[in-house]
This record gives structure tokens, sequence and C-alpha cells, in this order.
């Protein structure tokens, strides 16, 4: 291999597939990066589960293909003196890096020691703007589970049916479900995606109307940016069916703007140090107008009325503030509707009008 290349796009690329590097792994092969020079600079990390390609241009005068630590290749590229950089194989196994006056010579593996990665996509294709599924993971994924003993629910459910993708998570404290329309696309898939996956989708993806084609398949799907692939394993088994814990109707039901609510509730957690089931904050509704925000700690108290349109019995339940704060920042809704059942029930939370997004939240018991 021999070509010469952009240090800013190799390094763009090194940051990009090093997400996927495994940190963990018995075998040290894959603790690095597969350099693979052919019409492109293709360069793969991957982790046993997760693998992300980006494929970038450079000036290839000579095809060929290595694995060299991540970390070190990355220190590398960084530091260099200029932008423009000359890499090239020595004895199958040694990377040359030349830049400016700077040469280094990095010690790698075989590329064919690397793990076969398969980024070959399936005929059922779902076509969506990136900035629109990095919306719905972001929205989504604050409630996966981060329990090992419930693999199934480390994961996101992926639906897509009558022309509509939803995205699902839940932990077992919480509820976040996102709907988006996707017209004319006929693919079905029911799907559990690694959270640690969507996690580096939603950071790959960009904030523009660019199209992401997603593939799914039976045990692995991946998300297709042009330059920059990630595939990844599906996790096994079924997802729990979320339409069946949604309450079927409510006690109190009152409209609020959510800036305005996640700007009282962390202010009121500020007294909480830590996620401390001990110390909640406490909602309540003294009348139809006013909803009260509280908590008490150690450290202090705090206290703050805003207004509100209240429907039905008032209430006063204790939550875990993290909670509200990770599914309020993530709305941009100039009002939402909160439904209660009683002072036990969960606290759901939908957008004025419609149903593209819904989370609910349980209490927490005195």
């Amino acid at each position: 291999m021999k070509l010469t290349c952009s240090r800013n796009q190799l390094m763009e690329a090194i940051t990009t597939v090093q997400r996927a590097v495994s940190t963990r792994s018995t075998n040290p092969v894959l603790d690095g990066i597969l350099l693979k020079a052919d019409q492109d600079l293709v360069l793969t990390g991957y982790d046993s589960e997760t693998g992300i390609e980006f494929r970038m241009e450079a000036d290839i005068t000579e095809m060929g293909s290595i694995v060299v630590p991540a970390r070190i290749m990355s220190e590398v590229v960084r530091k260099l003196p200029d932008n423009n950089v000359y890499l090239e194989i020595k004895d199958d196994t040694v990377l040359i890096v030349e830049s400016g006056k700077s040469v280094f010579n990095i010690r790698g593996y075989a590329s064919e020691q690397y793990p076969e990665i398969h980024f070959v996509e399936d005929e059922s294709k779902i076509v969506l703007k990136q900035n629109t599924l990095r919306q719905l993971i972001n929205q989504t994924i604050f409630a996966v589970s981060t329990d090992h003993s419930r693999p199934i629910l480390m994961g996101i459910n992926l639906i897509c049916e009558n022309e509509v993708m939803t995205l699902v998570a839940l932990d077992g404290f919480r509820l976040a479900v996102r709907h988006e329309p996707i017209p004319g696309v006929d693919v079905s898939a029911n799907i559990i995606v690694p959270a640690k996956a969507m996690t580096e989708v939603a950071r790959i993806m960009s904030e523009t109307d660019d199209e992401v084609v997603i593939s799914p398949s039976h045990n692995y799907i991946i998300f297709n940016k042009g330059n920059v692939k990630v595939v990844t394993r599906l996790i096994r088994g079924e997802f729990l069916n979320y339409k069946s814990i949604i309450p079927n109707d409510a006690d109190t039901s009152l409209m609020i703007a959510p800036e305005i609510l996640l700007a009282a509730v962390s202010r009121a957690s500020i007294m909480i140090e830590t996620d401390d089931r001990r110390f909640p904050v406490t909602l309540s509704t003294p009348d139809s107008n006013t909803m009260t925000i509280e908590s008490k700690t150690d450290i202090g108290t705090a206290r703050e009325e805003i207004t509100v349109e209240l429907t039905g019995d008032k209430v006063e339940i204790d939550f875990n503030p993290r909670f509200f704060i990770e599914a309020l920042r993530q709305l941009t809704d100039e009002q939402i509707m909160m439904t209660f059942s009683g002072s036990l029930g969960p606290c759901s939370i939908k957008p004025e009008s419609g149903d593209r997004f819904f989370y609910m939240i349980l209490p927490l018991r005195r």
C-alpha cells in the first residue's frame, strides 16, 4: 500500500471508526483499525458486535491493507505537522506514516487476521433524513436499561409498519416512544438494536437533510450515510409490548410549557447531589392553575411555582428528577400534555396534539 491523503480527513475517519474499536478484547487485532486501499482508502473498526466503515479519498499508487493499533494511530495522526500524509506498508505488518519531516513506523498486524465484516445491504430499505434519525434516537435512547440481567431492554425496539417507523426504549422505570411517518416505505420490521450501536449512529448522523439508508435483516442492521456505514448485530428475543403498559385513562391532565418545567425541575434538583431515591422532586397541584415543584434534602430545600392548565383531580407525587430532565430536554414543543393516574400511577407526557412522542415515568413510593 502506498498513498497520500489529507491529515484532517484521515483524523476524521480514525475518530469515527475508533468508536467501534474494542477496548477489552482478548484478541489484540480488534484493538486496531483496518486500513485498506483500493479505489478509496477505507478504515474499519469492529468490536465483534458493531462495525463502522469510513471511506475517504486518497491518491493511491499501490493497493494494500494492514491493521494498526487504534490508539497509537490516532495519537500519531493527531500530532502530525503537515496536512499531507504519506502511508506505506513495509514487510506486511509495519505502517510507515510520513508528514513534513516526521516519520513514524507503526507495527501492526496482517489484514488477514482481521475478522470479515459484512456491510452487504439487504433489499429491504428504509430511507429518511439524517437529522430525523438523529432526533429519533436522541429522543428515546436515554430510557434504555443498563441492567445486564435484562439484555432485551439494553436495546432500542425499532418497528416499521404501515409507513411509520417507531423507536421504543424502556428500563422498568420509564418508557420512551417516538413515531415518524415515512411515506412510501413498505418495509415491515420489528427488531432490537443495541443501544451502544444506536448511540454511535446518532453521533455519526449529520444535522442535515442528507439521506441515510437503513437495511434491517434478521441478524443485523446496516446504517449507510454514503461514506460511512455502521453495521451491528441485533439483540435476539422479543421486546416488551409497550402498548400494554400505557394507561387507558387518567385522573388528571394539564398543559404546560416543557422548557419552563425543565428549568424548574433542574433548579430543584440542585439540592439533590446523587441519584438517590430518598430525595425525590415532588410535583403537586394545589389548584387548577398552579404546579409546585419541591425538593428537600440534607443540603437544603427548593420550591417553585409554575402556571399550568389543570383538569381533574389534584395530585402530589414524588419523582426521580433525572427522568423528567432527560425527557424534557429533548422536546421543542411550545406546550405538552401531562397526565396522572392517581398518586401511585405513572406520569405520561404527550404532545399537545397528535402522537409523535410518548413518555411515561413511574413515581417513587413514599
